[in-house]
């Protein structure tokens, strides 16, 4: 990463003045933009460390230039830099750019500053220039202006003239969008500054923080661009948007300004481990774990870590380790320690691993910390360090005895068995020893093995015993005891045996040795010693005070090397010394032997000692005397000398005697074998060299291994370390410990020789003292040289037993749930080299509130702990505790006490209180669901607390109750978990419900204690509720068109068996129905299996043949409340597509027949499926074309998604043209409902449906009527009004029946129905009589079908049709007789731009009236026009079924039509009256031709009827002109509108006894008799007029004075009360003042009466007549011409 303040900047030279110029170019992604920036991976661009600019020239501006009417001129003229007095001239250049001569005038300049030449035309040609020239004269120092003007034919344009004066002026870009950076890191951008004005300037930029523009300050000369540099380094992540000002001018007053906008986001880097393995750790969202594994002592393992950069930005990033320990003794190592990871790419750290050490288990820290991000990864490293496994074959070798002057030689190996390299050396001189091992030194690879040669060549006649040391690096020295025994011909020693070995160490422990063997023989003999069960020698039993005899210990390698008794330091006092044990001769170089250095023996033992020194011939040293005796505790003077055979040479020799008891020499002196001791073996090193004083010693080249630390060991032990010396060199090297070295370590040997390419391994102890590290430093000197020294440094100390505490010796526990149990980590640190032990100690009292995990252990060094501590507080207050944590050393025996131990207290604090969870939502609800659908509700719960809560949801269904209940209709996605204080926890409810109910749940919540798994008191939570429903599909009316136009909506409400499918639809679907839940192809057959059970028919009636199709709409409704999806599957839709060959061959009649109605669609369904939102409605077209004659059936399933499916036998009939065909629909016909009593039953419709292309007449065989009368007291039960009628062509006919019952029974008869010419059909009539009183309100008086209800809100919309009704339905209900109801309802028009006309259809009725006002009329698009519909209903009682059909036509096809009309009526009236004379022969009469009429038209073809098509083609031969005709225009085809009207009208007394609240708002309308003739009235009225009081009346007040007393006393009449009161009335006495009455007048007021109101007799249905004729006199009723309406559900027009 390049510093901001770093650059290389240089500047040309071409003045004083640095200056620079270039375009602001980017250096990022190869840009050419004017503004870019760079990331700071890129190379700066170059600039000098001073900041001075870099400028180049700039490149002239050009003229801008302008073509005006093909004349190409600049559009300014400018003079800069000129001087006051002087002329200067600047030319304007014309050119001609088009292809013809241009002539121009031009006008001078206005001003006496600018002139030119004397003004003249100019003629240019094309592509020729004219140069004007422009002279400009000033007389003050100020800014001139002026212009030129050019003339041409098509106008006048100029050319600006201008002066400026000097000036300063700096440009740069407005803006500078510098990339995105990450904290931390920098990125740069460039842009330039332009200097456009015409003096140097001098410029110093303004600038905030984060960003930094070079350079700062600079001079810039006129027209030279600078190229400035901005760094941008942000440190907090934000949009950095700021100003940038650079000062420039006299002052520095102005200024220029950029914006410098650049984003700085924080850098993210994910870590993760590249190829994973055991041990290793790297789930999200835990501490990464990097295991090394096992790797040997020496070697280095590599593993990697992959840092991935999901950002945007750059990820700058560095890796540290924790410093904890020294860095000379880390074992792990990162090879980068920085970096940068480019935006959404990845990039491999590799972590090495290198142990130095056997110190078993080492473990670091790596923090990789993003830059100027506060978050970091923490990884932790392990690994395990392995040394060398080896061991030999057998570690005593015994020679047994060897004759004087021979040898004897045994083989053993040596085995690694670690995977690390070994190097291993004997320390024994094999040339001066009796004992040899051939090879002494060598390196073992992993899982190697070799062959080792051990030879015994005895020089004296003597026992020979020696272990020697096999030194290992990384390892503890293994030894081996080489015994043997050499005889000669006069001296026999004692044999020694590797049992004389094992007696002498325990001798050795119990202090024995010291004797020699025949002290021991007598003092066995006298008891004081005895033998115990090994062969041992002991003191007696009551001399050891009950002890135990010592046995020899089992002593360390390390020690037991150290403490051999040749130093100060011994486990055993050494019976045999010999001092000094090392002897340095120096330099010799002759002629003259050196002078002898002394030696002395001591003998410590209580025997006479033998003692032989080893010597081969050719050793340079040697000892005198060779061999000699040394009595008891005394000393023996020698001495060693040294002579070199050749000059300039190194020597070294490790000498070697044998120290023997004298008894030991002959083995007849041993009575008992057990008191034999082996030989002592003594070694003295002696070094020397025969380099002259002036002669410089051979350089060494050697390789020293010397760690820099002493192992980790507690206080009071030593520390041992091994370190390996090689030989590098072709010459011997020689070593020696120097005097000046460090007196607290002990380096083993302390000279030596090494041979070319050994090795010699070192071991060196010491004691550390105090827990600071402390430096140890020795010195070896080679090759006898003072020059060649090697100065080695090692530290150690007593690793203390210590840990770091954190949190400041404080653990605080959040406030917690009394109950409840609640955590806190607490972490600490173990800073020593050494694993330590750790337990924590609660006090008793405690133990229930407090609790940690893990309470003791075992940290390893350098490891992080992390504990956790339990609170649970048992009740509601505040808790204090202090608890002890104690630390000793690991790896102590379990029954061993520690030595030491420390102990640290800590501070707990904690907070027990009371909480509760909430619900936001008490109740939650599901809304409706589709059976076996399944959504998601999100249930959000409340910890208002302080304290965090463990919960326990629970889930109880309150209904539906019993087997409906299943676990699985509503699921929690989690019903356990824990919630923080003051947050809110979102659990997702799923429901499923399986049956269509109603459901209610109950969610309840426990809280949990984790300390006891205590469950809480169950609490209510929420509610939940749902209902699931099944999709609810419902036929809201049906309309048919075409050639079923002629059928009633009532009719074709049987045909489709619309009640039963609306029925259908209402219930559940069985659970085969949903074995296809959605439409699938699921069969290979033509005809699929059917999985439902409910079959119904869709009749399509009959039609003649190649009329046109049937088609019936049908207004379908989402009645439920839930969005479904509906699909009507013919056979190939649920057919699967199969290849050809898998199809069948052979199809049966019923295939065949499917087939050929598939393949023409004679059935067809428009749309086939669809979608329908709740409540929404939606229009579905069903065709049925006659194409073939004869029946045509076809299975249609009728499938609603989720729920029912409906097989639909759609059936349809084409009969012959000229054929007669009447379509019943049933052979059975069910009549409405009558109650029993009766005296007016309602007359009911039979309709008859001719589908045939002739007229038919009709005949009901009504005898066997009479024959039902007789049986029922000659009671008409049933009466056909018209048993004989006539039937058009696809029309409907009306049968008028009335069904009287007299009994609450079912009547059924049988009728044949005779069509004349045709057949007959018997039909079964069935009525139901009921008795009112028993059914109450359950009784039926209106409803004609589901029909009659569910279509009245329903609007049918015909597809393609801009015209709708707003009610395609009107419903009465039950009216009463002779009243008269209206309704209003409205005609819309959506189109946007055709206005239409209505015709409304007149519909004569068999009884009763209907009425539409207005009948015609039109509708401007966009608009809606109102009309009334009008029943009067007739006397009869009776049910009501009206289709009124509406005619609309657009408009302007009506106009069209209307104009062709009457051009066609005025043609056929011209054609008419003109006449055309063909004869030949009449000579033409001559006239003047301007007499001649003129013809404004020619004359139209006559007026013929249209041609047949169907006129035989031989027609035309015979004529002989074809004659033009022209056809009288046809009307337009109208779009047809149907509206259903249906009622039933009750007798009046019916009406009041069932609906007596509805009779007021029911206006009765009832025909008076005819009035009399405006003569005879006015007759009548002059007759009465003296007699009239109070002036003439007009015709108005008497039809308003009948029409109320009409109404008054018709209410009167049919009200029931007024009968009471008029019955109890007659039963009271006359009053008195009934004497009063004048009989005059009374006749009087009969007279007048008589004449107002003329008698009108009743109708038969009056209550009057009926009910009391006897009781009262008649009043006469009064005739009623017109009145106020009553109108219920709409508006009313006016009667």
């Amino acid at each position: 990463m390049r510093p901001a303040d770093s650059g290389d900047y240089t500047g040309n030279s071409g003045g004083s003045r640095l200056s620079a110029s270039t375009m602001a170019v980017p250096t990022i992604n190869g840009s050419n933009m004017g503004m870019s920036a760079c990331s700071s991976t890129f190379s700066a661009q170059p600039a000098s460390p001073t900041g001075t600019p870099v400028c180049s020239p700039k490149k002239q501006d050009r003229v801008k230039k302008r073509v005006v009417w093909g004349i190409e001129v600049a559009e300014e003229l400018q003079w800069k830099g000129w001087e006051l007095g002087k002329e200067t001239s600047r030319n304007l250049v014309l050119k001609n750019r088009t292809l013809k001569i241009q002539k121009i005038k031009y006008r001078p300049p206005k001003t006496k500053f600018f002139f030119t030449v004397i003004p003249q035309p100019i003629f240019l040609s094309p592509g020729i220039t004219f140069t004007l020239p422009i002279v400009f004269r000033p007389l003050e120092e100020k800014e001139y202006m002026d212009q030129v003007w050019f003339e041409k034919e098509e106008g006048m344009f100029s050319v600006d003239l201008r002066a400026t004066l000097p000036y300063h002026k700096l440009v740069c870009p407005p803006c500078l969008q510098l990339p995105m950076c990450a904290i931390g890191d920098i990125v740069e951008a460039w842009f330039c500054l332009d200097n456009v004005g015409d003096l140097p300037t001098f410029f110093s930029w303004e600038f905030p923080s984060p960003f930094q523009i070079l350079p700062t300050t600079g001079l810039l000369e006129p027209g030279l661009t600078c190229r400035v540099r901005v760094t941008f380094q942000p440190l907090v992540a934000v949009i950095h948007e700021v100003q940038a000002t650079c000062w420039y001018g006299e002052g520095s007053r102005q200024k220029s300004s950029i914006r410098l906008q650049a984003v700085a986001k924080c850098g993210q880097l994910l870590v993760s481990i590249r190829h994973k393995q055991a041990g290793d750790q790297d789930a999200e969202g835990s501490q990464k774990l990097l295991n090394f594994g096992s790797v040997a002592v020496g070697c280095i393992a590599e593993r990697h870590i992959k840092l991935c950069n999901p950002s945007a930005v750059n990820a700058p990033f560095k890796i540290e380790m924790t410093p904890d320990m020294l860095a000379r003794d880390q074992a792990f190592s990162c090879s980068t320690g920085h970096g940068i990871v480019p935006p959404g790419e990845k990039k491999y750290v590799s972590m090495f691993f290198h142990p130095n050490a056997l110190d078993g288990r080492a473990m670091g820290y790596f923090s990789i910390i993003p830059s100027g991000s506060g978050s970091q990864t923490l990884l932790q490293v392990v690994g395990f360090s392995t040394g060398p496994a080896v061991s030999l074959q057998h570690y005593c070798i015994n020679f047994n005895w060897v004759s004087l002057g021979e040898s004897s030689e045994k083989t053993l190996w040596i085995e690694n068995q670690s995977d690390c390299a070994a190097h291993f050396q004997f320390a024994i001189d094999c040339k001066e020893s009796v004992f040899s091992i051939r090879p002494h030194f060598g390196t073992l690879v992993g899982k190697a093995r070799m062959t080792l040669h051990c030879t015994f060549q005895p020089t004296h006649p003597i026992i020979c015993f020696r272990r020697v040391a096999c030194l290992i690096h990384h390892q503890d020295p293994l030894f081996l005891d080489l015994i043997g025994t050499c005889h000669s011909d006069s001296i026999k020693p004692v044999i020694l045996t590797p049992q004389h070995l094992t007696w002498y160490r325990t001798h050795l422990a119990r202090g024995l040795t010291l004797y020699p063997p025949d002290i021991l023989t007598a003092m066995l003999k006298e008891r004081t010693l005895q033998r115990d069960s090994n062969g041992t020698l002991m003191l007696p039993s009551e001399d050891l005070d009950e002890t135990k005899a010592p046995q020899h210990p089992d002593i360390p390698p390390m020690m037991e090397y150290f403490f051999d008794g040749t130093r100060d330091m011994a486990i055993f006092p050494p019976p045999i010394s010999v001092e000094p044990a090392e002897v340095d001769f120096g330099g010799c170089p002759g002629p003259e032997a050196p002078t002898p250095a002394p030696l002395c023996l001591r003998n410590y033992t209580k025997g006479k000692i033998t003692v032989v020194w080893t010597r081969r011939s050719g050793c340079p040293f040697w000892v005198t005397p060779d061999t000699f005796d040394v009595p008891p505790l005394k000393s023996m003077a020698m001495r060693l000398h040294f002579q070199p055979p050749s000059p300039n040479c190194l020597y070294f020799v490790e000498l070697e005697a044998f120290a023997v008891y004298k008894v030991l020499q002959s083995y007849n002196n041993i009575e008992e074998d057990c008191t034999v001791c082996p030989s002592w073996c003594l070694i003295v090193r002696a070094r020397g060299h025969s380099y002259g004083a002036t002669l410089e010693h051979h350089v060494p080249q050697y390789f020293l291994d010397a760690p820099e630390l002493f192992p980790a060991v507690s206080s009071g032990k030593p520390s041992y370390r091994s370190l390996l010396l090689v030989n590098k060199g072709s010459m011997l090297l020689t070593f020696s410990m120097t005097p000046n070295s460090s007196s607290d370590i002990s380096l083993r040997p302390t000279s030596g020789l090494v041979a070319p390419g050994a090795h010699q391994i070192f071991l060196i102890s010491t004691y550390p003292k105090g827990t600071s590290w402390k430096q140890h430093i020795f010195y070896l000197e080679f090759n006898f040289g003072s020059q060649y020294h090697k100065e080695v440094s090692m530290q150690s100390r007593e690793e203390p037993l210590q840990l770091k505490l954190d949190t400041s010796k404080c653990v605080f526990f959040k406030p917690t749930w009394v109950g409840c149990s609640s955590t806190s980590s607490f972490t600490f640190h173990n800073p020593s080299r050494l694993p330590l032990e750790f337990e924590w100690r609660v006090s008793q009292q405690n133990r229930q509130t407090l609790a940690v995990q893990p309470s003791k252990g075992l940290i390893q060094p350098n490891e992080s702990l992390t504990l956790t501590w339990i609170f649970s507080p048992l009740e509601e207050t505040k808790y204090l505790f202090r608890v002890g944590m104690w630390v000793w050393e690991a790896g102590l025996p379990p029954d061993v006490k520690p030595p030491a131990t420390v102990h640290y207290m800590i501070r707990l604090v904690g907070l027990g209180i009371t909480s509760s969870l909430s619900a936001e939502t008490k109740q939650l609800d599901f809304g409706n669901m589709l059976v076996g659908s399944t959504q998601s509700r999100s249930l959000v719960l409340l910890n208002d607390g302080n304290c965090t809560l463990y919960y326990h949801l629970y889930l109880e269904q309150r209904s539906p109750e019993g087997p409906d209940g299943d676990p699985s209709d509503l699921q929690l996605d989690c019903s356990e978990g824990s919630m923080p204080p003051h947050s809110r926890v979102t659990i997702s409810l799923t429901a499923c419900p399986k049956h269509r109910s109603q459901y209610s749940w109950t969610i309840s919540y426990s809280l949990l204690s984790h300390k006891d798994n205590k469950v809480g008191e169950k609490q209510e939570l929420c509610g939940v509720s749902l209902v699931a429903v099944y999709p609810l599909l419902s036929i809201l009316d049906a309309c048919p068109l075409g050639g079923a136009k002629g059928i009633t909506r009532k009719h074709l409400w049987r045909l489709f068996s619309l009640d039963t499918l609306n029925s259908y639809l209402v219930c559940d679907p069985t659970p085969c129905e949903l074995t296809y839940k959605v439409p699938t192809r699921h069969s290979v057959s033509q005809i699929p299996p059917v999985f439902t059970p409910l079959k119904l028919d869709f009749n399509f009636g009959a039609a003649p043949v190649k009329t046109p199709p049937s088609v019936v709409l049908l207004a379908m409704k989402n009645s439920g409340v839930v969005p479904l999806d509906w699909a009507f599957l013919f056979p190939s839709d649920q057919k699967i597509d199969l290849e050809l060959w898998a199809e069948q061959i052979e199809f049966d009649c019923a295939e065949l027949h499917q087939m050929r109605i598939e393949d023409n669609r004679i059935f067809s369904i428009s749309p086939k499926a669809g979608s329908l939102s709740p409540g929404q409605e939606q229009i579905v077209e069903f065709k049925y074309s006659h194409l073939f004659i004869g029946t045509d059936r076809l299975p249609v399933l009728f499938k609603v998604s989720h729920g029912r499916e409906i097989l639909l036998n759609f059936i349809g009939v084409t009969v012959k043209l000229e054929q007669k065909y009447v379509h019943f629909t049933s052979t059975t016909h069910q009549f409405i409902p009558v109650p029993i009593g009766d005296t007016l039953p309602p007359r009911q419709i039979y309709e008859l449906y001719n589908g045939g292309s002739v007229p038919v007449t009709y005949e009901v065989q009504t005898g066997i009527l009479s024959h039902i009368q007789e049986k029922n007291f000659d009671h008409p039960i049933f009466c056909c009004l018209n048993p004989k009628g006539e039937i058009q062509p696809g029309t409907t006919a009306r049968v008028l029946w009335v069904f009287s019952p007299i009994e609450a029974k079912t009547y059924t008869v049988d009728v044949p129905i005779h069509i004349v010419g045709w057949n007959s059909a018997l039909i079964h009539f069935q009525g139901v009589g009921y008795d009112p009183h028993v059914m109450g309100d359950t009784a039926p008086f209106h409803n004609i079908s589901s029909w009659d209800n569910s279509s009245i809100c329903s609007r049918l919309m015909i597809p393609e049709q801009n015209v709708y009704l707003s009610q395609s339905h009107i419903s009465l209900g039950n009216i009463p007789v002779q009243s008269k109801c209206s309704r209003l309802l409205f005609l819309n028009n959506i189109s946007k731009n055709e206005t239409v006309i209505f015709d409304w259809q007149p519909r004569p009725l068999d009884f009763g009236e209907v009425s539409v006002s207005p009948m015609i009329g039109e509708v401007a698009p966009e608009e809606t026009v109102p009309f009334v519909v009008t029943l009067k209903a007739s006397v009869h009682a009776s049910f009501y079924s009206v289709d009124l059909v509406c005619k609309v036509y657009r408009q302007e096809l009506m106009r069209q039509y209307h104009k062709e009309l009457q051009e066609w009526k005025d043609e056929k009236v011209r054609q008419e009256e003109e006449f055309t004379i063909t004869d030949r022969k009449v000579e033409r009469r001559a006239y003047c031709t301007a007499c001649d009429p003129v013809r404004r038209y020619k004359t139209l073809p006559p007026i013929m009827n249209q041609q047949s098509l169907g006129r035989p083609a031989s027609w035309n031969l015979r004529l002989t002109k074809e004659e033009t005709s022209w056809p009288c225009p046809q009307p337009p085809v109208p779009d047809m509108l149907s509206l259903g009207l249906t009622a039933r009208a009750h007798a009046t007394d019916d009406f009041l006894d069932n609906f007596f609240l509805e009779f007021p708002c029911h206006f009765l309308h009832r025909d008076l008799p005819k009035r009399k003739t405006p003569r005879e009235e006015s007759e009548t009225s002059g007759e009465d007029s003296p007699n009239t009081e109070g002036g003439p009346v007009s015709k108005q007040k008497k039809q308003l004075l009948v029409d109320c007393l009409t109404t008054i006393i018709r209410g009167l009449l049919e009200d029931k009360t007024f009968h009471e009161a008029v019955d109890q009335s007659l039963v009271e006495q006359v009053p008195y003042f009934c004497q009063f009455l004048n009989k005059q007048s009374a006749r009087f007021m009969t007279q007048n009466s008589q004449y107002l109101l003329p008698t009108l007799p009743l109708p038969s249905s009056s209550l009057e007549d009926r009910k009391a004729p006897a009781q009262f006199p008649a009043v006469p009723a009064v005739a009623m011409a017109a009145g106020p309406e009553s109108h219920r559900g709409g508006g009313a027009a006016p009667g």
